[in-house]
């Protein structure tokens, strides 16, 4: 435990700390990155629930608005942002750079969400 000026830090255990993953809150566009726990997250800004991602997911600009929806979409069908190999090349998939690949997206690999 450490002291500085008013405060106290206590710090978290080294388990917490490494590793990291983005929670998004799609109600404020924003994205959070913090450890995983059992308890859902709530934003920090309008307290409202989160989702957490793969530690691949690159959050949108907030401003982008059809890249949220793009997000939210393939959030709501059950893509995290994983990966996904093709079949049977098991080469990697690219995920969908808007809304209408996403739907056609969702479509195709519907059978790999985990």
């Amino acid at each position: 435990m450490k002291k500085f000026k008013h405060h106290v830090y206590f710090a978290k255990p080294r388990q917490e700390q490494r590793h990291l993953f983005p929670h998004v809150c799609f109600s404020c566009r924003k994205s959070f990155k913090k450890p995983t726990r059992e308890i859902a997250r709530l934003c920090p800004q309008c307290h409202g629930p989160m989702v957490m991602l793969s530690r691949k997911f690159s959050a949108p600009r907030m401003t982008d608005v059809e890249q949220w929806r793009k997000v939210e979409f393939l959030v709501s069908h059950g893509f995290r942002f994983q990966s996904i190999h093709e079949q049977p090349s098991g080469s990697l998939v690219d995920y969908p750079a808007t809304l209408a690949e996403a739907k056609l997206f969702v479509e195709r690999h519907a059978g790999r969400v985990r």
